[in-house]
């Protein structure tokens, strides 16, 4: 009984041995590895543009194992990304760097990139981590849409906006001297009074890049509601292709300034209509049709303006000067001949009224072939 119980335990007492000493040794062969400890394994480089150029990171790594550390090699995930690395043994305690440069030439819009390092350590391969996004470069065709002989030009359209009666409005347009070897003086050909001109640099010279600015003096302007301008712009004084230069604002008077008791004694316009429907008519057919306007505010009532969408349609006010109670009549004539289908003409009546300063006459039918 005695030998068969010392058996079984002089097996545990071997196994017991076997693997404290397996564990010793595997314990062993783990320390005797580097360990690459790295500060941080991913950057944002963020927005910037792609004229900046060559953007660099430098991923700082630490053994803090107890045997030298060997990067073997560093790979990015493509062309456009290139790793420069510590290549000596990097001693226990020791740091060293892993120097990413990503080129973004021709590679606008959000990237991420990947750089693999193999080594000797206990963990292999590790994985580092690049993004960002890339503002691309603005081509000269991109900014400069226009070409107005050798000059370049951002728009061919000044639009002032919404400008109240007695304020300026300012308003500038980029331009650039595409030509190698010639200076040029840009000037307008026939400006109204009321849009002053600046050139900046007063002459540009061969690939200069420079500006319009404009302003708009609507004192000067005796028009109102949506006004358009048409202008030539010259190249060292003389007239070339496609110069042609639109000039638009919004000319309203200014109410803001009225107090309640202005409100109550300002005038009020009333029409006894604001849609006419001559029905169907043919094409030889004229139609005719009369707007009755009345005042029924406490003050005088002037007609600033009165508009129609086409010159199909006439529109002639009886008088733009209305007292408190009367009426005038603003006369339509829709000349159908060379139309067809259904017609929706519009005339726009801009007055002192500041509850309704604008008003839109509408004439709708439909004309028929003779």
């Amino acid at each position: 009984m005695l030998l068969t119980s010392v058996i079984p335990m002089k097996k545990s007492i071997f196994f017991s041995v076997l693997f404290s000493l397996f564990t010793h040794f595997y314990l062993a062969g783990q320390e005797s590895k580097p360990v690459i400890a790295f500060t941080q394994k991913d950057f944002d480089f963020g927005t910037f543009p792609e004229s900046a150029g060559l953007v660099i990171h430098d991923f700082q790594f630490t053994n803090t194992g107890k045997v030298p550390l060997i990067l073997h090699d560093v790979k990015a995930s493509c062309g456009c990304t290139t790793p420069e690395w510590t290549k000596e043994p990097v001693l226990p305690g020791k740091s060293g760097n892993i120097r990413v440069t990503f080129n973004p030439k021709n590679r606008p819009g959000s990237f991420n990139k990947t750089i693999q390092v193999n080594s000797n350590a206990d963990l292999p391969s590790v994985t580092l981590a690049i993004q960002g996004v890339v503002i691309p470069v603005e081509k000269v065709e991109d900014v400069y849409r226009f070409s107005v002989g050798p000059v370049r030009i951002q728009t061919i359209y000044a639009a002032f906006g919404e400008i109240y009666k007695g304020s300026s409005a300012k308003f500038s347009m980029k331009v650039m001297n595409t030509s190698y070897d010639t200076t040029v003086q840009l000037s307008f050909k026939q400006l109204p009074k009321y849009i002053s001109v600046k050139m900046v640099p007063a002459v540009l010279g061969p690939g200069q890049e420079g500006r319009i600015d404009m302003e708009y003096a609507s004192s000067l302007q005796n028009n109102w509601d949506y006004v358009i301008d048409r202008v030539d712009l010259l190249v060292n004084g003389k007239s070339v292709p496609n110069n042609r230069i639109s000039i638009t604002a919004n000319i309203r008077e200014n109410f803001q300034a009225l107090t309640a008791e202005d409100m109550a004694m300002a005038p009020l316009v009333e029409f006894d209509q604001t849609t006419f429907d001559f029905g169907t008519t043919s094409q030889d057919k004229v139609i005719e049709h009369v707007f009755t306007l009345t005042n029924t505010g406490k003050s005088t009532l002037y007609i600033r303006k009165i508009a129609a969408s086409c010159g199909c349609t006439a529109v002639q006010p009886a008088k733009t000067t209305i007292a408190p109670g009367e009426s005038t009549q603003i006369k339509t004539v829709f000349n159908p001949a060379g139309r067809e289908g259904n017609q929706k003409k519009a005339i726009t009546v801009i007055t002192n009224d500041p509850r309704r300063s604008k008003t839109i006459l509408w004439l709708n039918g439909i004309v028929t072939r003779q």
